[in-house]
């Protein structure tokens, strides 16, 4: 069963992460910029209707994302998430957590639900949003080595 993402509700004594970070910071603006709900149509029908409900797919995907942009592994990205309100916030977490909210190997799991064809949904996803902001530049890079 899909799980989903935490409400957006203030509580009286856990500051929301919006309240305390910085909305410049590059994986604040990154977030802004992805369509979140893509990713939700793309792979909710993969998910069962009934049994537990499974960490949501943007807490998932971001989590890729962060791994590849950062160059971590399952269990380093559990350590840098947990030091790193920003990444929290990327992937969709409301307040600071103390805690990762899932075991690394869910990862292997997700990427066994969602196939080789999801990675290459959301890796082509970010190669789009690259190229739609290269596409602006008359800049080019031409490699003229001679041999």
């Amino acid at each position: 069963m899909l799980g989903k993402n935490p409400e957006k509700k203030p509580e009286l004594f856990r500051p929301m992460l919006v309240d305390f970070i910085d909305h410049e910071h590059e994986l604040v603006l990154l977030s802004e910029k992805i369509n979140w709900n893509y990713f939700e149509k793309e792979f909710s029908p993969l998910y069962s209707k009934v049994g537990n409900p499974s960490h949501p797919i943007r807490f998932m995907v971001g989590c890729l994302l962060l791994k590849h942009l950062y160059n971590l592994g399952d269990e380093t990205l559990e350590k840098a998430w947990i030091m790193n309100p920003y990444m929290q916030h990327f992937c969709g977490r409301v307040f600071f957590e103390h805690e990762f909210p899932c075991d690394p190997s869910n990862f292997v799991h997700f990427r066994k639900r969602i196939g080789e064809k999801g990675i290459e949904k959301i890796f082509a996803y970010s190669v789009r949003m690259h190229d739609a902001k290269t596409n602006t530049s008359n800049f080019v890079l031409s490699d003229t080595t001679v041999q």
